[in-house]
């Protein structure tokens, strides 16, 4: 290779003469429209070179650490609303040199897209990625305290005789319910099957009937007593969140944010049981 001498004689000639004028002999050969290393050229680009690529290997590292890292993380929009949003705050304050770029979609993490790290629930949508889990999810059994005799509920089997919601985004709350507790699907009585979990509070919060939600939609409106919690409903734990490495090599800070979210989760126990 030429480097770094052709680039310096198309760039600046005077510092590849200045250099032959310090030697004392050409490095060069010059012709029209083309230049060759001399002999002694070929010798001394041998001796210098390992050094200038070590000089510029180092430039560039320091200009990654300098530059303002920019992570791409895409999330569930629920989750980012609820629990990403509200503490990014935080990661901005802890590490302002990184950027964090969040986007949000739904079901499968797609490979391929101009992303650094995925946050997802269910397994079934890592896509083949590796998943780490950071937060444990706890969903709890939650009614309007304008509920008629809700303080009666204090059984699984008085729950059950309750109109129940149910949420097409989250089949798998109520089954794992009553697999816990040993019972069957067939004995609910009533029920109000809703798309999502949002229309799903709010049907609770209507006092329409009761509803089981995962904990991280639940902190403001049990604090508030907008909703309330039955005697006899345990929280449950209902899968867990994990931060997928959608690149093999991921953006510098992408690791600095996975730790983080592990670090957050643990310190302020969100998600957990209420």
């Amino acid at each position: 290779t030429l480097f770094p001498y052709t680039t310096l004689f198309r760039s600046g000639s005077r510092q590849i003469q200045a250099l032959e004028d310090h030697l004392g002999m050409p490095l060069f050969e010059r012709k029209f429209r083309e230049i060759r290393l001399t002999q002694m050229g070929e010798l001394y680009l041998s001796q210098v070179g390992p050094a200038m690529e070590s000089i510029d290997s180092a430039t560039q590292r320091i200009q990654d650490l300098t530059r303002r890292a920019t992570v791409r993380v895409d999330s569930t929009s629920t989750f980012a609303m609820y629990w990403l949003i509200p503490r990014l705050a935080q990661f901005h304050a802890a590490h302002p040199d990184i950027e964090v770029r969040l986007t949000t979609s739904l079901g499968i993490a797609e490979r391929g897209k101009d992303v650094d790290l995925f946050i997802r629930r269910d397994p079934k949508q890592f896509n083949g990625m590796d998943g780490q889990s950071f937060m444990t999810e706890w969903s709890s059994i939650v009614c309007s305290p304008n509920l008629a005799n809700w303080q009666r509920l204090r059984t699984p089997q008085a729950i059950v005789q309750s109109t129940l919601i149910t949420m097409r985004s989250r089949a798998d709350l109520w089954p794992t319910w009553f697999a816990l507790h040993g019972l069957n699907v067939a004995q609910v009585k009533r029920h109000v099957d809703l798309d999502n979990t949002i229309l799903a509070i709010q049907a609770v919060i209507e006092g329409l009937g009761i509803g089981l939600i995962p904990c991280l939609f639940l902190d403001g409106l049990l604090k508030a007593q907008t909703l309330v919690c039955p005697p006899g409903a345990a929280p449950l734990s209902t899968g867990a969140y994990h931060v997928l490495q959608a690149r093999k090599n991921p953006a510098l800070g992408a690791h600095t944010f996975a730790r983080w979210l592990q670090q957050t989760a643990a310190a302020d126990g969100s998600a957990g049981p209420v």
